[in-house]
């Protein structure tokens, strides 16, 4: 424990900006360590294999036993279509409410940024169960014994556990670009008004329109409030607040170390024994990346249907303007800055949202 603590600490100094300035090139042909028994690479050689781009990341040291600075990596997509060769096989662990006390986490995030994503991802770095609001609030046998507590308050979604604020040690909390939070609400909150399975169907674009011409202000002043809440919350302590940005945690180059980062965070929570570094990948790879009969399924994004999601011109720069607003708001949080920073980059370098 005491290790892995020491290792958060490097890690939060450094940055772990894992990936970071992806080069395409072929994961194997740089290896500087043949695989002549032809086993599936440890995590160790896989990561000493990816040494052609100059940025810093962490790499778990199997021999030295913990974090160091290397050099970050390349890869590509198809690597990631074959977990077991590149990662090797791992079970995610049965998740179990915990017989002893622990410092639970809020786990907030604003409806259609990936909390079902990343409360399974959690369960499967710790084999812990995890709670949500509204069941916190009602069943005292679960206060302590769980890993953490799945909210979206202060969206109307979510409630508040205020009152409970001394079981809770800090936050993760989970962002993602509204230009793509809110159309992935709406999917759900369609399903769910339509009573068709969870994750099943993506909403007509026509009903998608209806619902962003009615509601696209409205919910863009809730996914700021959301977001300002959480990090006012621990203006004061940001140890205790993991900002977690979906598109990180998802991306087949940063996902990986994003989840090692994750990993670091909850193994410094009192009563949370968190997943050894070397095992991060492929549990991120079974419960983020998973493989569904042979088919690669991203982020459980199973459903079917158009994924047109379009906005007005009018609507694309509230967005941006938006995300602008939140910018400079945080403009001395050099990590929220960034985020922000490289959400306004995406949505100036793509036409397909504008109708």
């Amino acid at each position: 424990m005491n290790g892995i603590r020491r290792a958060a600490s490097l890690a939060a100094a450094i940055g772990l900006s894992c990936f970071a300035g992806i080069a395409i090139s072929n994961l194997y042909t740089s290896s500087h360590e043949p695989n002549n028994n032809n086993q599936a690479p440890t995590l160790r050689s896989y990561r000493r294999a990816l040494s052609n781009i100059d940025h810093t990341i962490l790499n778990y040291n199997h021999e030295h036993g913990r974090m160091e600075p290397v050099n970050a990596a390349t890869i590509t997509d198809a690597v990631f279509k074959d977990p077991k060769h590149l990662y090797g096989d791992c079970e995610i662990p049965k998740a179990r409410f915990a017989t002893h006390q622990v410092a639970t986490l809020y786990q907030p995030a604003f409806p259609g940024s990936g909390s079902r994503m990343t409360y399974e991802l959690v369960e499967a770095l710790t084999g812990m169960t995890i709670s949500n609001d509204h069941n916190y609030a009602i069943d005292p046998n679960v206060h302590n014994h769980v890993v953490s507590v799945k909210t979206h308050y202060p969206n109307r979604n979510g409630i508040s556990l205020e009152a409970f604020d001394d079981h809770f040690h800090g936050a993760l909390l989970v962002i993602r670009n509204p230009i793509k939070a809110i159309p992935s609400f709406f999917n759900f909150w369609y399903e769910r008004i339509n009573h068709l399975e969870n994750h099943s169907v993506r909403a007509p674009t026509e009903e998608w329109i209806a619902f962003r011409d009615a509601n696209l202000g409205e919910q863009l002043k809730s996914w700021r409030k959301h977001m300002d809440y959480w990090l006012k919350k621990y203006e004061n302590d940001r140890s205790k607040l993991l900002v977690l940005p979906y598109e990180r945690l998802t991306d087949n180059a940063r996902g990986p170390g994003t989840a090692l980062k994750l990993a670091l965070f909850l193994d410094s929570v009192e009563g949370v024994n968190a997943a050894k570094p070397e095992e991060v990948a492929c549990l991120w790879h079974r419960s983020v990346k998973y493989m569904d009969e042979g088919e690669t399924v991203e982020g459980h994004a199973v459903r079917s249907g158009s994924s047109a999601t379009p906005y007005t011109q009018s609507q694309f720069d509230a967005i941006r303007n938006t995300l602008q607003t939140q910018k400079w708001k945080y403009k001395d949080d050099p990590e929220v800055f960034k985020i922000m920073d490289q959400y306004m980059r995406h949505i100036q370098h793509s036409w397909l949202y504008v109708s």
